[in-house]
């Protein structure tokens, strides 16, 4: 069910994506930026909810709002969040140069990053932390919900917020983008400061390596869209499916390295046939997912049904290939995570969702490409 209630959110942002083809084929910076943006989120808050689920069950924080570990923890999401942005706008701009491919001035590119960021932490910070207390509260395991929250929401949210300040942001002076650029600076390293007081360095250092990695990945994702306007303007409807199938599968992956890294944690005698069986489930559920959003997506504005079967064919045989490997991949990086003492909360979900979202793309644009040219 959270995977189904995922993959019919993420039809929003495929929708979102699918409208507004014609802005991000003539601006293609902004299909860098998407991926990468979509993909810190999960970094991001999946962090600060496995890491809450995780406190819950070993009784390390009581499940309130108002305690000192959701302060901290909301804090650590903000600096990483922020740092994260300012690095893919870097990485967005160099390629766009590279390239050649059309973008804004860096700092407009950096103003229009950096707001959406802060907009998208204003709603998804408070949302996440509810749900798993409310849900834990309730004797369910919240680890079953976090990538579903958080890919759910913040996979809509990102480019609806990126592509409005995209469109808006001319209306503001240069003087006040330069200077909110100052302002919300300052501030990440006012929370550095005050999180390293309060010793939540390891936490800060895991979660920003793993999430500047991860979502430098899912640009470089991005990029191979960039690189494939006439694919993408010829079929939309896979650039209409496409976020639903990276978040369901990248929700599969944190699910099943959430619940490898408890039984890790807690001694279990067999974590490798609960993880075998737990990823074949995983498995049915994921791909049902990914066809009821390709469904709901491309049916109800079909020209061609024949279209939408052959597009449903790229999408299982990419689906089959990207989350087979991301399933061995899942259970190794845990694995090695776990026996080097780090915490996998804070490696795996978002390497993995950066797996999934460099994979992804460049696996239906090749299947794609082949069969729909």
């Amino acid at each position: 069910m959270p995977l189904v209630t995922l993959a019919v959110a993420e039809v929003l942002a495929g929708l979102t994506l699918r409208f507004n083809v014609d802005l991000l084929v003539s601006y293609p910076v902004l299909l860098i930026l998407t991926p990468g943006l979509m993909d810190l989120r999960g970094d991001v808050y999946g962090a600060i909810g496995y890491r809450l689920t995780k406190a819950l069950h070993l009784g390390l924080t009581p499940p309130s709002i108002r305690s000192r570990f959701n302060m901290l923890n909301a804090l650590i999401g903000y600096v990483v969040s922020s740092i994260a942005t300012i690095f893919l706008c870097l990485i967005g701009v160099f390629l766009s140069l590279l390239t050649g491919l059309r973008a804004p001035d860096f700092f407009s590119l950096l103003f229009i990053s950096l707001i959406s960021t802060l907009v998208v932490y204003l709603i998804l910070t408070p949302i996440v932390i509810l749900l798993i207390i409310i849900i834990f509260r309730h004797g369910y395991d919240p680890s079953s919900f976090v990538a579903t929250i958080v890919t759910g929401i913040g996979d809509y949210a990102t480019p609806a917020v990126l592509l409005l300040v995209a469109c808006i942001y001319e209306e503001f002076s240069y003087t006040l983008r330069f200077s909110t650029i100052i302002a919300l600076t300052a501030l990440t390293l006012l929370f550095t400061v005050l999180l390293v007081r309060e010793k939540q360095t390891r936490d800060l250092l895991e979660n920003l390596a793993s999430s500047v990695v991860a979502s430098t990945g899912s640009s470089l994702g991005g990029f191979v869209l960039a690189l494939s306007t006439i694919f993408i303007s010829r079929n939309p409807e896979v650039l209409g499916v496409l976020p639903a199938f990276n978040a369901v599968i990248g929700a599969a992956m944190g699910h099943l390295g959430n619940e490898l890294n408890i039984d890790l944690h807690i001694g279990a005698e067999t974590p490798e046939k609960s993880y075998r069986d737990e990823a074949i489930g995983g498995f049915i559920a994921t791909y049902s997912s990914i066809m009821i959003a390709l469904a709901l997506s491309t049916i109800p504005l079909a020209t061609s049904y024949l279209k939408v079967a052959v597009v449903a064919g790229v999408i299982s045989v990419s689906c089959t290939i990207v989350y087979s490997l991301s399933t061995l991949v899942t259970y190794m990086l845990t694995m090695a995570t776990f026996k080097h003492g780090w915490d996998p909360d804070n490696v795996v979900f978002p390497i993995m969702t950066t797996f999934v979202d460099l994979m992804g793309p460049t696996t239906v644009s090749l299947i794609g490409s082949l069969i729909l040219a």
